[in-house]
């Protein structure tokens, strides 16, 4: 019986020797063609905002077009699918979601893909906070008051999700708050932020790309962040610990995978591309102005960091016995 590992690096071997290249060579000759990054979600959420300002500047370092493809559908697990399936050939990797790549594994039964067989880690992306926020025709000003609502009236609100992630935090934050709302899925954090815009939804947990200018423009109401610490961003919005949810922090991410068989030379040469450009410069910037904190991370870490990811959001689901309803 062979382990995931070994069987990707055996297909790794196997890809270099077909190639008749020796790694080096591998390295220098790639990429020669443009490259697809597959978005597991639609077009206006946090997954695309941050793939859309990462692509150029990776392009531009790596020496070709990056080309991003959104392909949403059942919370990211569509487009994750799709990649890898895809050949490992480092011409198509994909986002790596916290919900598709950690929290989905603990939801279903079985995925069409399991991630540390079927991909190989290239490295962090970003951390965000999420937002917790309400439609405006919610007679709450601040989160104690929106609990009090929700208490006095069960069932009447809905909440929305547009990923695994923010599912699972609102499901463990409303049974802590003691508090019955209804969940209603949407294909991505954009569809769900639209929801939320439509009052089709009361309230939903979401990321600084979908969240900040709706906030800004006062059509959203924020109430609080999920991190430890306020976002600078948002600076007088208070995190849910301070309102006295001790501990509980939730952190997104995203990443970047490339299909299992991808040589491992250009895994590092993405890789060493990621680090350049997330290491500061106009691209990290651009990223913290909208909310998201770059981070250098690279193959080996990223792999064990998403293998404790995996462990963690698996406990909570159990915990707290929530199921998947795409």
């Amino acid at each position: 019986m062979i382990d995931a590992s070994r069987r990707q690096a055996l297909t790794a071997l196997a890809a270099i020797g077909a190639s008749g290249l020796a790694p080096a060579a591998i390295a220098d000759t790639y990429p020669s063609k443009p490259v697809r990054v597959i978005v597991p979600f639609p077009p206006g959420g946090g997954t695309d905002t941050v793939t859309r300002i990462v692509a150029p500047a990776l392009g531009e370092v790596l020496g070709t077009q990056i080309l991003v493809d959104n392909r949403g559908g059942a919370q990211g697990i569509s487009g994750t699918q799709l990649a890898a399936r895809a050949n490992g050939d480092g011409y198509t990797l994909v986002i790596a979601e916290i919900g598709a790549t950690a929290v989905a594994p603990a939801m279903q039964d079985k995925l069409p893909f399991d991630v540390a067989r079927d991909f190989v880690p290239i490295g962090m992306l970003i951390q965000q906070p999420y937002l917790m926020s309400i439609h405006p025709s919610v007679p709450a000003q601040n989160l104690a008051e929106f609990i009090k609502l929700a208490q006095a009236n069960p069932g009447k609100f809905n909440f929305g999700s547009g990923n695994a992630t923010a599912h699972v935090a609102q499901e463990v934050f409303f049974a802590t708050a003691g508090l019955k709302l209804t969940h209603i899925p949407y294909r991505g954090s954009g569809p769900s932020m639209a929801a939320l815009l439509a009052n089709e939804v009361q309230v939903i947990f979401s990321g600084p790309g979908a969240a900040l200018g709706q906030i800004k423009a006062g059509k959203i109401r924020p109430l609080a962040v999920t991190t430890a610490r306020r976002s600078s961003e948002v600076p007088e919005v208070p995190s849910l610990s301070e309102l006295g949810f001790k501990g509980f922090e939730i952190i997104g991410w995203y990443g970047l995978m490339a299909p299992a068989g991808t040589p491992r030379p250009v895994v590092q040469k993405v890789s060493a591309a990621l680090e350049r450009i997330l290491s500061g410069g106009p691209t990290a910037q651009a990223l913290r102005t909208r909310g998201y904190e770059p981070v250098v991370m690279g193959p080996e870490a990223f792999g064990k960091f998403m293998r404790a990811e995996t462990a963690r959001w698996a406990k909570a689901v159990r915990q707290y016995n929530v199921k998947s309803s795409d």
